[in-house]
């Protein structure tokens, strides 16, 4: 793969991630930026939070398919596979780059879970379905999204490095090394939130 390649996929992938969903949807039903309001987030939480089920459940399945898509058709690529297949754990890092700081938004985001469960459930859908799994057990009985999404994504991470190191030119392991840390440290107020015993429960309003 020739280096122009590379220099092309990884701007679209962070491109792509910067498409800023649940802000769209928030100005395009009630004229607002969502950004403002609740947890400040882009995602489906927040979206639930200020917007209502309805769009709160569109941007979640937008937001999966924006990192999915992408990493799908991305290792399809037979000369990626072959040549350079580091480049996909890379485009998977862009997309949550983009979405966690979108060019589009002011780089002002989500925190990147639902994007990265969508990227997961293609590099390895057990690694999805392990942070599925995870998360809503403990949803059901603490309430706290931003608790279940910590712990799912951190027991997926764990899976795609195990999975990762096992098998002869997957990379995958780059990707999990990088995003987890990512999306625990985005979730930096609502640890101390959850310390403080004051973090919202799901289902409660701003």
């Amino acid at each position: 793969m020739n280096q122009e390649m590379i220099l092309i996929i990884v701007p679209i992938t962070y491109l792509i991630g910067s498409i800023p969903v649940g802000l769209i949807i928030g100005k395009l039903k009630s004229g607002i930026d969502i950004r403002k309001h609740g947890s400040q987030s882009t995602g489906a939480t927040n979206a639930l939070r200020i917007l209502g089920t309805k769009s709160a459940i569109l941007v979640l399945i937008l937001d999966f398919l924006k990192g999915a898509i992408p990493i799908f058709y991305i290792m399809r690529i037979d000369e990626i596979n072959s040549n350079y297949a580091p480049l996909i754990a890379i485009s998977g890092i862009a997309i949550i780059i983009g979405h966690n700081w979108p060019i589009f938004a002011g780089f002002k985001g989500g925190k990147g879970v639902a994007s990265a469960v969508g990227i997961a459930s293609v590099l390895n859908p057990l690694s999805a379905l392990a942070a599925i799994l995870t998360f809503l057990p403990i949803l059901l009985t603490t309430r706290y999204v931003s608790l279940g999404s910590i712990l799912g994504a951190i027991v997926a991470m764990i899976i795609l490095v195990i999975q990762s190191i096992s098998i002869i030119n997957d990379y995958n392991y780059i990707y999990a090394l990088v995003v987890g840390p990512l999306l625990v440290i985005k979730h930096h107020e609502n640890i101390h939130r959850l310390l403080n015993g004051n973090e919202r429960k799901f289902g409660e309003k701003e």
